[in-house]
Parts: structure tokens; C-alpha cells; sequence
């Protein structure tokens, strides 16, 4: 019945007031537009310390960072959260941490660690937060010491035992551990109670207005997916920026004062900007212990059927299996959409056959849709720069916001994309060539990424993502080809079926494709987990001719599809945090797959 639906956008939509935004195109002689909002950014409060301060005098009972806790849940609320901040800047400067080094923190999204994130920007030591992957899953250590090597840690802070191992194996001589388990070590350690629990109120609460908004407070470090991390440099006029942009052309679609259920980690920029923006506008945070895998999110969906939420987002991965619960779960589906009013995603990866379904399991549910709101940024961006800060339909990343310009500049039938904003980094931490070379003639940002208008009469309704320029490559007869727009094209044309999909075919007459099934729709198609039952290969071959209709020529035809049986593996950095696949890395492990599949060994499918 809910496949059947009627057409979603029917519908009304749950009332949302977006900022007065506005586009302006400026367009250059040589083919280049220049994109800005008409709207310039607001004045707004630089100092995030200052403002953590301030709430916390406000609304010191306000509950500010959760944990869940067996049946319930424990934190931090604002009071709480400003002392152990103060008791951690404190410590710090008793400590007379020397210039040009750093804190490493080693820890899952804690309320210890969003104490020490603001506590070291209260102290101006930076801070960096590691991903989880490079201690807990690595066996060698080799991104975390590089990591080590690149921002000189005077402290390491290990939360719990399960990265005493690593922080042990990676710690220089003369650096500090701090831990709240100092039984997993075997050298001496620095229990965490004894940081958090000596608050200076007046001392640090006066310190704060001495900060500089303008001087380095994190570093924030890529995913390395296309080379070895760069520890970007984030200030807190970076952090306040970004938060203050994005809300103004928001309105109240995303509820950050509100309450919220989120699972990113702080190490990557869309988890770390939540916290930030969450903090700036008073909100509460949950932090979500579930996570979009087959073996996690069962505790995802406990926590959602907990906590209605008005905002949420996740990544393409954990949208399908939402939906998949959804359609098995009629008091989550009651529970979830009782007060939803957005779900975000980055702007490069729903699929929309997904953004449809989980529209028509909405409209079922309450007779409202919901928005479905992409943005589109970066860790040097501080996090979005573009919204669609407007009711729409389309998968896409939306246009600047306050304060934004997106410079777009033709290339290859598209546009690559460069930004400027008050979010952009200053650079990256002792990197200088890498600075000098991100950056262009006019100072905007170059992403790497290209885009295009969802219609060039039309540009008010937007861009959309048309690949990573990394992604592209050459065939034999040297054509380019586009991955990320062919990418996006087959998933819309097979919905339910792929979970992902890389395509294949540098050095090939022909493009192919390796994917990741999808295990719902392979078992409404086979009653199983055959990939290779007959309903299966006919729908593949169904979502092939789909494409191929539209895309017609060389460089865009799909000839030949390929499933691969073991899913992305984060350790070998298959995918990030985040759940984006990392093609070139999937490409040089999986060979032998891409071999396969112009060999046209088993369980090859041709369109």
C-alpha cells in the first residue's frame, strides 16, 4: 500500500519558515558565475565561549549534551557542562601548554568530551578530535601516528579502556595522558575526575573575554580519502559563522535549540558543527549510541522511538534502513513523524527514489510531508555553505547562504565549484604549500567537486552534485567520464536495489559497475539473498536499460554490473566516517572484482 501511494507531493507540507535569503549571479566574460545570497549575513556573536558562558548563566538546568544511561539518560546540563569546560581550561593553563602544540582527544561523542572541546577552546589550546576507526579498528597504528606527528599532542585524552592500547602506542615521551580508566595503562596517567573537578567560574568566565575568534581553536582533520589527512584549522569566528549563516537562511526549519538525536562523531565536520550550532543556539543533544550499520542501529530505533524529533539527518546508509524500519514498524513510524519537520543530507549522496519512499511513508502516517533539506560544505567550510532554504522536491545542494559565494566556474559540461564564506578555514595547520595551493586568484576555496543547475533557465531552483572531480577518468579511447553523475543516475533508476554502487572502466572500451545490494530489496525480489535469483538480475538489468536510456553515449552508457559480497570495510578506509564510499580505495582492493567484471566471470550481469 505504501508503494502505491499516490503522489507524495500532493500532499501538504508541515509549516516551516525559511529566512529571506535571495540569489544574485554575477557572470564573467570567460563563462564563470559567481552565486550569492542577496542577503548579507546578520551581525551575530563570534565568541562560542562567550556564548557557552552566557547560557550557561541563563539556563544552567537546561540539560545540554546525554548519554544514554541503561533505561534513561545522563549529561551535562549547561551549568554543569560551563564548570567542567572551566575546570578543563584551568587545568590547561596551570599546565602552560607551549605554542605550536596541541590536545589529541581519543574518545567516542562523550558529555567528558564536549568538556574538553570547549574547555581547550577556553584555554586557547587547539584540539583535535581523531576519528574512532584509527584506534580502535587499526592494528598498526600508521594514521594515528602520522596524526601525532602532524599536531604535536602535549595531552592525550583516552576516555575509556578501550584506547588505552592505542594512545600507549602512540604517545610522545613528554606527552600528558588523561583517562578516566588509568588501571588500562601501564605508565602513569591523569584521571579524568581530577580535570573536571576543580571549576573556575570567575577566573575562566573573564579569561573568555580575552579570546580571540580569529585564532586557531581546532584542528579538524579530512578523511584523508584522497591522500593523508590535512588537520584543517577552525576558529571559533569559523565555528559562529557557519552556525549564524545557516540559521538565518533556515529560519526555524532545523530546530537547533531544540531537543536532538544525532550519532556523527565530533572528528568529522557534520557531528562537530552539530555540537556547535547546538551550543550557539541553546539546544539539547542526544547522543545517538546506534549507528546506520546492520549491527548497530537497533539502538538507533530504540533511541527514535524515544525521542520524537523535530530535525534529524544521517548519512544515504542509515536513510535505508530507516526506511526499511519504518515500513516494518507502525508505532515508530507514529513516534518518528509525530513532530519531524526536516531530515538533512549532504547534497552528494540520497539517491531519490529514497528521498521519495520516505515521503510516502510520511504522508501515510500523518497525511503531511515533511522537507527533505540537503546541504552542501565541507571540512574546510566549517560545514554547509549552501542550503535549499526553500520548499523543494529535488535532490540537489541548494544555493549560498548569508555570507556565502559559490564560484562556478565551466569545466567538462559542468561547473567546478570554489566557495567563499565567514566559515572558510584560514588554511591548514603547518601545511603552507597545501594553503597557498587550495586557494585561488580570488581567494575562494577550490572543492574539488563539481556541479550544475537543476535547470540553466531556472537557476533559483538550485545546483546539484555532479561528482568529485577525483572521480573522474579517461576511457581507452581517452573520453572523460563523470562517476558521480552516472553514480546518481543508476541509483535513481534501480530504487531499492543497490546500496551503493562504484563505477568502473578506466583503460575499458566500456563502463561497468561493482555494487552493494541492497538486503531488502533483494529478498521482496527473491525471498532470500540471491542476487543471482532470475527476479534479481532482471531488475538490475531493468534499472541498466533506465540509465542507458538517457545516457546514450560512450563515456555514459552502463554496460555490465557486478555484486560485491563483502560490504565496504572502514578499517581499509573503504568509507568514512561519514558512510561516503571512497572509490579509488574500493577500486585498489577490490581488483580482483573489477577484473571479474570484464572478464565476465561469475554473476556478471551485461545490460
Amino acid at each position: 500500500m505504501l508503494d502505491q501511494l499516490e503522489d507524495f507531493t500532493r500532499a501538504p507540507c508541515r509549516p516551516i519558515r525559511f529566512g529571506d535569503v535571495g540569489l544574485e549571479i554575477e557572470e564573467r566574460s570567460d563563462g564563470t558565475l559567481i552565486l550569492s545570497a542577496r542577503a548579507p549575513l546578520e551581525p551575530h556573536e563570534q565568541n562560542l565561549l562567550r556564548r557557552f558562558r552566557d547560557l550557561a548563566g541563563s539556563q544552567p538546568d537546561k540539560r545540554w549534551v546525554a548519554e544514554r544511561d541503561g533505561e534513561g539518560w545522563a549529561g551535562l546540563t549547561y551549568g554543569e557542562g560551563w564548570a567542567q569546560a572551566t575546570s578543563v581550561a584551568a587545568w590547561l593553563l596551570r599546565r602552560a601548554i607551549p605554542e605550536g602544540r596541541a590536545i589529541l582527544v581519543l574518545s567516542g561523542n562523550s558529555p567528558a568530551h564536549a568538556a574538553w572541546m570547549f574547555g581547550a577552546m577556553a584555554a586557547g589550546v587547539p584540539i583535535s578530535s581523531v576519528s574512532t576507526n584509527y584506534s580502535l579498528l587499526s592494528t598498526d597504528y600508521e594514521r594515528l601516528r602520522y596524526v601525532v606527528d602532524l599536531v604535536k599532542p602535549a595531552v592525550i585524552v583516552a576516555e575509556t579502556a578501550e584506547f588505552a592500547r592505542a594512545a600507549e602506542g602512540i604517545a610522545p615521551a613528554d606527552a600528558v595522558i588523561v583517562s578516566a580508566a588509568p588501571e588500562a595503562f601501564e605508565r602513569n596517567v591523569v584521571e579524568m575526575s581530577e580535570v573536571l573537578g576543580a571549576p573556575d567560574l570567575e577566573g575562566i568566565g573573564q579569561r573568555v573575554e580575552t579570546l580571540d575568534p580569529t585564532a586557531p581553536a581546532r584542528y579538524l582533520l579530512t578523511s584523508g580519502s584522497t591522500g593523508r589527512p590535512k588537520a584543517v584549522i577552525h576558529t571559533q569566528a569559523m565555528m559562529t559563522g557557519n552556525t549564524a549563516s545557516g540559521a538565518q537562511a533556515m529560519g526555524d526549519a532545523f530546530d537547533w535549540g531544540g531537543v536532538m538525536l544525532d550519532w556523527l562523531p565530533w572528528s568529522h565536520i557534520a557531528g562537530s558543527s552539530l555540537l556547535t550550532n547546538i551550543t550557539w543556539l541553546g539546544g539539547t543533544l542526544h547522543i545517538d549510541d546506534g549507528r546506520p550499520t546492520p549491527d548497530r542501529f537497533a539502538a538507533t530505533l530504540r533511541n527514535l522511538k524515544e525521542i520524537p524529533v523535530r530535525f534529524y539527518g544521517t548519512m544515504p546508509s542509515g536513510y535505508a534502513m530507516l526506511a526499511d524500519a519504518l515500513e516494518a514498524d507502525a508505532g515508530l513510524r507514529k513516534t518518528f513523524f509525530s513532530e519531524l519537520r526536516v531530515m538533512l543530507f549532504g547534497g552528494a549522496g540520497l539517491p531519490q527514489p529514497l528521498h521519495d519512499r520516505l515521503q510516502r511513508l510520511a504522508v501515510a502516517t500523518t497525511g503531511q510531508r515533511f522537507l527533505f533539506v540537503s546541504g552542501y560544505g565541507s571540512t574546510e567550510t566549517g560545514s554547509a555553505i549552501s542550503y535549499t532554504w526553500w520548499e523543494s522536491t529535488r535532490v540537489g545542494i541548494g544555493l549560498p547562504v548569508p555570507g556565502a559565494s559559490l564560484k562556478l566556474v565551466p569545466c567538462d559540461g559542468a561547473y567546478e565549484v570554489r566557495v567563499k564564506a565567514a566559515s572558510v578555514t584560514p588554511g591548514y595547520f603547518d601545511d603552507d604549500e597545501r594553503t597557498a595551493a587550495v586557494f585561488d586568484e580570488d581567494g575562494f576555496l577550490r572543492m574539488e567537486d563539481m556541479a550544475d543547475f537543476h535547470d540553466r533557465t531556472e537557476p533559483e531552483l538550485g545546483l546539484y552534485f555532479a561528482g568529485r572531480r577525483a572521480e573522474q577518468f579517461k576511457l581507452a579511447n581517452g573520453t572523460f567520464v563523470a562517476a558521480g553523475r552516472l553514480r546518481d543516475s543508476l541509483l535513481r533508476a534501480s530504487p531499492g536495489l543497490f546500496r551503493d554502487v562504484v563505477i568502473c572502466g578506466e583503460g575499458q572500451l566500456e563502463l561497468g559497475v561493482l555494487a552493494w545490494p541492497d538486503p531488502e530489496g533483494v529478498r521482496r525480489l527473491s525471498g532470500g539473498d540471491d542476487v543471482g535469483h532470475q527476479a534479481v538480475v532482471e531488475a538490475v538489468r531493468e534499472g541498466l536499460a533506465r540509465h542507458n536510456a538517457e545516457h546514450r553515449g560512450q563515456s555514459e552508457r552502463l554496460a555490465r554490473l557486478a555484486f560485491l559480497d563483502t560490504p565496504p570495510e572502514v578499517e581499509a578506509h573503504e568509507v568514512s566516517d561519514k558512510g561516503s564510499i571512497n572509490r579509488n580505495m574500493v577500486l585498489r582492493r577490490r581488483a580482483a572484482d573489477v577484473a571479474r567484471l570484464y572478464e565476465g566471470g561469475a554473476g556478471v550481469i551485461r545490460a
